[in-house]
């Protein structure tokens, strides 16, 4: 499926230029519901950031970088 990413770097492109680092966190996994996960903009900026991206239909509240502190 794909979807767009915002970078927050280069902007909102699709999700095939980037590779998905897996979930941020020790808690449960692939819950219903948005989560952090890593992603590598590996077709633009070549930088790692945080999404947090509702795994039900892949829309994507926030990006950060994943240096960044979290928030909320």
């Amino acid at each position: 499926m794909s979807f767009l990413l915002p970078c927050p770097n280069c902007g909102p492109r699709d999700v095939a230029e980037f590779t998905h680092g897996g979930q941020l966190g020790n808690g449960p996994h692939n819950l219903p519901e948005p989560q952090e996960e890593r992603w590598f903009h590996r077709l633009g900026c070549r930088r790692w950031f945080v999404a947090v991206r509702d795994v039900r239909d892949n829309s994507v509240a926030h990006t950060r970088w994943l240096d960044e502190d979290s928030v909320g």
